[in-house]
């Protein structure tokens, strides 16, 4: 529930903390330099979400960046993935049709008449080709190419949608020599990333190519940007003694309520 309430497009226009910074901006010069398969990978709460949707937000001037919560799709194969991708981006997808039709693009009438269900139930069936269509419209139309944003953050070693998804990564592998400006993001638990270095090692030696990992939690350093003046001298202490991820300071800036942002059995005033 947490989750949902601080990581949205909204709040997520601003990354807080250096060693997130400075973990967004190496993911972003991955994609500048061709990195085709980028992993973000941090423990529940770190702000793996946070730095996804604001990649996404950074460079939606020169990609197309389609981003979908996979926890909430029904599978985890490239059908599925591609289809959330879609369904999750509608906007992104919708400016790209505006763009094409201004345009004028040939071949791509299909694409600007097309209803929404009509595209959503086409990824579905065809989801190569459906990330081929927006990877080629997006250069045609003078952007980059595709950004496709899997935050799978809420997978874990021991879910049985594992290898749906090692076998989705896998296809979008192969597409990618295919596609030079397709980008893949994927969101990851460190676990997760253990799991496939024992069940999938070819895998496993690509995802270390291009993984960015992210703190357990924040320092006091990190607080105090965060919360500024409202950083009393006992909320100092308590950061120092009571571990806090970045989730969790996020929530304590926007409620202001300890117990609601999950820390217990601490009697702390926020300004």
């Amino acid at each position: 529930m947490l989750s949902r309430l601080i990581a949205n497009r909204e709040s997520s226009r601003v990354v807080y903390g250096r060693a997130w910074r400075e973990a967004r901006d190496k993911v972003l010069g991955m994609i500048d330099n061709g990195y085709q398969l980028i992993t973000i990978v941090g423990r529940p709460g770190s702000g793996k979400t946070h730095i996804a949707l604001n990649i996404c937000e950074s460079i939606r001037q020169n990609w197309l960046c389609l981003y979908t919560d996979a926890s909430t799709l029904q599978g985890r194969d490239l059908r599925h993935l591609v289809y959330g991708a879609i369904r999750d981006s509608w906007g992104e997808v919708d400016r790209l049709r505006s763009m094409v039709k201004d345009r004028a693009v040939k071949a791509a009438k299909r694409f600007i008449k097309a209803r929404y269900d009509e595209l959503l139930r086409s990824a579905f069936e065809y989801p190569v080709e459906a990330i081929t269509l927006m990877h080629d419209l997006s250069n045609e139309v003078g952007l980059r190419g595709v950004v496709l944003t899997i935050d799978e953050g809420a997978l874990s070693q021991d879910d049985e949608s594992m290898w749906q998804y090692t076998s989705a990564l896998h296809a979008l592998r192969n597409i990618a020599p295919k596609l030079g400006g397709l980008r893949v993001i994927s969101t990851m638990l460190p676990d997760v990333v253990d799991r496939i270095a024992k069940i999938d090692p070819p895998l496993f030696e690509i995802l270390l190519l291009g993984i960015v990992n992210l703190p357990d939690y924040v320092t006091a350093e990190d607080a105090k940007e965060v919360l500024g003046e409202s950083l009393t001298q006992m909320l100092a202490e308590v950061i120092e003694q009571v571990p806090l991820t970045m989730r969790q300071l996020i929530c304590i800036s926007a409620f202001r309520d300890l117990a609601k942002c999950g820390i217990s059995g601490v009697e702390v005033h926020v300004e």
